[in-house]
């Protein structure tokens, strides 16, 4: 919470592909206290792994 000790604000660009489980290690990693707020900021080309990942899952449901 903005203002309280001990409470950290962390502000990340990720990839809308990375934001599925999100909540899940969040929470995890803060013992359930963490939240996240999500927003679309701008559209990038993704590379390297993320890319292959995507790539990968469209080619089975293609299929």
């Amino acid at each position: 919470r903005p203002g309280w000790p001990g409470w950290d604000l962390v502000e990340v660009h990720l990839p809308e592909s990375e934001i599925q489980n999100l909540i899940v290690e969040l929470r995890s990693a803060t013992a359930g206290v963490g939240t996240f707020n999500a927003k679309f900021d701008h559209l990038a080309e993704l590379t390297g792994k993320v890319a292959d990942q995507v790539l990968a899952g469209r080619g089975a449901k293609a299929a």
